[in-house]
């Protein structure tokens, strides 16, 4: 129990710290990444180049905006890339990050942008192609960086984009899934036709065909439920445009009605609200839901969904959805649900859930459900369920089911109600009010019936066991002072062992009896045993009737000639109780007792007897 109130203290500590380091746990961008460099008179474009060979990124701006032939200094040490380019550049020119570029543009003045022109906009118009075979690419996106507004090129792979009138140049980037993305950048001053090749990005394993290139959408985007509510533009735009901006706030009525209108899938908040359902890049911070919150990369903070939460990549803190929890990535934290729990990777905390909890992977902390936990890989932790807890891999500490637990080796306990399985080895419990099942045992099995391939250190206890390897499975015949045929068969270990036994005496007696028992082994010939029998004795004259109960303590010692023949024997107390008014034999079968006592129609008497037989 200790291991579970520790366990139960790291995991709220762990909450804790979730909840006071949400600032620092956002998605990593490019220009939050750190970086050192020491460089003296070195060119600014020569620095830039710099710059992005350390933080594994690509800048992408327009010659004419900066002077990269000019000298500059730079002395940093662990600072961030944001930080380096502000100094460098000044606060002129703005850092956009997109996919896998930081793309610079010039910052325009608000009252400048609101000077009113004769011509509002120009069109900027064209074919995204495959750089490769020519083919027309259709659902390519092309999104322009300063305002955030994007497009998709139609079934012919056109499209057609309006930009505002202005001296500033403007950058595009063009991208779409299972293509290199490429920026360009136009000073709107008129209208331009522009073709823009994009390049697979398997070249080497792409084969060419009539047909473009092509990769296999998101996984959370295939859901029914996402296709049902999310816009097919938003789904293809999220798909294509990878943007790791945070955003401090974002609102949505439904996921295409809301602030990010159709780029919201591209888009980290750092709070969302979602009044009925909602469709975003990433949280890092609280989203609530009325209704379903839809989120295709990684939740970091608290997550509230009326109905259901679906997130396409990893969580880190608390969820809570009144029916279901959907996660295609790892969690940790608190997952609760009133229905079930859907984890497609590792879990590392708690996951509750009203009827039942799947995780495709492993789990290390606590599952709760209130039919069944299942874990596809390794179980480090408790599951605890009304009627079933399985692990396709090894169970660490303990599976308590109502009905049956299933591991493949455990290491801990398992209790259920009626049936454990272990496929493997069992170290420790297996407690089952029905069947206990384990290829090999260090421990203990304590249930009606256990099985195993062998016992390697331990014991089962129970009304049967049968253990293939090592184990005890042996035959009896032997005599006594009342019957003088009896056969048992003893199953189990010679630690604990069962015993079933029939026999047949005087004036046609029959008993049936079980019993328990251990050996004690000397030497490989010789042993003793020590049973406890205890049965029902039946007359058969006139008929089958009930004659009375016996019970019996029998010590023995045993000579063994060899591996499958021993000849055993010693004294036996007995105990035997009947009543004398409904038998025949109104006298008891005892042939001498040392007590006989008589209390109403019940009598019971006692005798020292013995035994002699051969065992196979």
């Amino acid at each position: 129990m200790s291991v579970a109130i520790q366990r139960t203290k790291r995991i709220g500590f762990f909450l804790i710290a979730i909840v006071l380091s949400l600032p620092a746990l956002g998605q990593r961008s490019h220009l939050s990444k750190r970086i050192t460099l020491s460089y003296a008179s070195i060119s600014l474009y020569d620095a830039l180049e710099e710059i992005s060979r350390i933080g594994n990124f690509s800048f992408a701006y327009n010659a004419d905006l900066i002077n990269g032939d000019s000298l500059v200094s730079v002395e940093v040490n662990d600072v961030k890339v944001g930080t380096v380019l502000e100094e460098l550049l000044g606060e002129e020119i703005l850092n956009k990050e997109v996919g896998n570029h930081v793309i610079l543009i010039h910052y325009t003045p608000r009252d400048e942008r609101s000077t009113p022109k004769l011509k509002t906009e120009y069109l900027v118009n064209g074919f995204v192609q495959d750089g490769r075979t020519g083919h027309k690419l259709k659902d390519a996106t092309v999104y322009e960086v300063s305002k955030r507004k994007s497009v998709l090129s139609d079934s012919h792979g056109h499209y057609s984009f309006p930009l505002p009138v202005g001296s500033d140049i403007q950058g595009l980037y063009f991208a779409k899934a299972g293509y290199a993305d490429t920026v360009i950048f136009i000073r709107p001053v008129r209208d331009y036709s522009l073709n823009v090749p994009l390049h697979p990005l398997f070249e080497n394993i792409l084969h060419i065909s009539s047909q473009p290139a092509d990769l296999q959408v998101n996984l959370i985007d295939s859901m029914a439920l996402v296709n049902l509510l999310v816009p097919r533009k938003a789904l293809i735009t999220s798909e294509n445009l990878q943007v790791y901006g945070t955003r401090a706030f974002q609102i949505s009525l439904i996921p295409y009605v809301g602030t990010n209108w159709m780029n919201k899938g591209s888009y980290t908040s750092a709070i969302s609200f979602n009044l009925l359902a909602g469709y975003s890049g990433g949280v890092n911070g609280f989203e609530l839901g009325g209704l379903v919150n839809i989120v295709r990369r990684n939740v970091r903070g608290l997550q509230v969904g009326g109905l259901v939460n679906i997130v396409g990549k990893s969580t880190l803190g608390v969820q809570v959805g009144g029916l279901f929890n959907v996660n295609l990535g790892h969690f940790k934290g608190l997952q609760l649900s009133g229905l079930m729990n859907f984890q497609r990777d590792t879990l590392t905390g708690t996951q509750i859930g009203g009827l039942c909890n799947y995780l495709e992977g492993k789990m290390q902390g606590v599952q709760i459900g209130g039919l069944a936990n299942i874990t596809t890989g390794h179980a480090d932790g408790w599951q605890v369920s009304g009627l079933t807890n399985i692990a396709f891999k090894d169970v660490s500490q303990a599976q308590i089911g109502g009905l049956v637990n299933y591991g493949r080796h455990v290491y801990g306990i398992q209790i259920a109600g009626l049936v454990n399985v272990a496929k493997g080895n069992v170290t420790g419990l297996q407690l089952g009010g029905l069947v206990n099942y384990a290829r090999s045992v260090v421990g203990v099995q304590l249930g009606t019936v256990n099985i195993s391939r062998e016992i390697e250190s331990g014991v089962p206890v129970g009304f049967f066991s049968y253990v293939h390897k090592g184990g005890l499975h042996r035959f009896e015949l032997y005599a006594d002072e009342v019957f003088y045929g009896n056969v048992a068969f003893k199953s189990g270990t010679n630690r604990f062992y069962n015993i079933f036994q029939v026999g047949v005496g005087t004036s046609w007696m029959v008993n049936y009896m079980y019993g328990i028992g251990t050996s004690f082994i000397f030497s490989p010939a010789l042993s003793m045993d020590i049973s406890i029998i205890s049965g029902l004795v039946f007359s058969t004259t006139p008929s089958l009737a009930l004659h009375g109960t016996l019970s019996k303590l029998l010590p023995a010692l045993e000579y063994r000639f060899r591996k499958h023949l021993a000849i055993f024997g010693g004294p036996t107390y007995n105990l035997y109780a009947f009543d004398e008014t409904r038998t025949f034999k109104p006298d008891g079968i005892a042939p001498y007792t040392f007590f006989d006592q008589l209390k109403g129609y019940q009598r019971i008497q006692m005798w020292i007897g013995g035994t002699l037989g051969i065992r196979f």
